[in-house]
């Protein structure tokens, strides 16, 4: 008898812990190793699970956990005023159930309760699970003389940084 796995629905979304940074960080390093299907390389761009700690200390950090395993997280700051998906990683093995829109959500409803009225990000254009994904949760991408003065100084360092790999572009959308 074929046992399923946890379902979607059994999906815990909740403040992450500062000790659960590197299991995190693993997360962040295999859906990065995704790329590589496209021809992406995004070994330079490596996670830090010091980093990690230090935004779960602040409560900057949501995990997704599905049958008591972590399978996913964001990190959200605050860019011009606004929340900003600073980072959106789920373990591959999971993905395509839900659990990076219910992450979305719940970075949503927390910014609103915070008072923001924007929830802004950076993307590649192109890759299927990045801009063309957010577009059809409702982000629209932000012209440069529309971003403010963060979010532009955030893309100025992608484009040395990142660029190369694809264009990049920011989102947004109203909350």
């Amino acid at each position: 008898m074929t046992q399923a796995g946890p379902r979607a629905d059994d999906l815990l979304i909740r403040p992450a812990r500062p000790d659960e940074a590197v299991a995190l960080a693993a997360i962040e390093d295999a859906a990065a190793a995704q790329f590589a299907r496209i021809g992406m390389d995004l070994g330079a761009a490596a996670s830090d699970p010091a980093a990690i700690a230090a935004r779960a200390a602040e409560g900057a950090v949501l995990a997704a956990s599905l049958g008591g395993r972590l399978t996913g997280f964001a990190i959200v700051t605050v860019v011009d005023g606004n929340a900003h998906l600073a980072e959106l990683d789920v373990a591959p093995d999971v993905q395509r159930r839900g659990i990076g829109r219910r992450l979305i959500e719940a970075v949503t409803d927390r910014a609103r309760a915070a008072g923001r009225h924007r929830l802004t990000l950076t993307t590649f254009r192109d890759v299927p699970w990045n801009g063309p994904w957010y577009r059809r949760l409702g982000f629209t991408e932000l012209a440069p003389a529309a971003q403010g003065p963060a979010l532009r100084q955030i893309r100025q360092d992608e484009a040395r940084r990142i660029d190369p790999l694809g264009p990049r572009i920011a989102m947004a959308r109203p909350l």
